[in-house]
């Protein structure tokens, strides 16, 4: 039971670096960053036009996936909670 909360826990904590990720590529970029390797040098910065959409398509099929996992793992809790109570 208790494993089970703390896999809930990191994955909630995935659920927020995963909407934080594009703002923390933006703010690196805005700070003279390369934005984590997606740009070397911003001034010369020639990104595929395939890469954003492809990134955008990876992070909310992480996101859903990480819903869909979080959704079993509380159904499971809530029943391991009606098996061991005394009623």
């Amino acid at each position: 039971m208790f494993l089970l909360r703390i896999i809930v826990f990191l994955i909630l904590i995935s659920l927020i670096m995963i909407l934080a990720y594009p703002l923390l590529i933006v703010f690196d970029i805005s700070t003279g960053g390369n934005g984590f390797g997606v740009c070397e040098d911003l001034l010369t910065c020639t990104i595929p036009i395939t890469a954003g959409p492809r990134l955008l398509v990876t992070l909310i099929s992480a996101f859903f996936f990480l819903v869909f996992l979080l959704r079993i793992i509380m159904k499971s809790i809530n029943y391991l909670n009606k098996e061991d109570s005394i009623l």
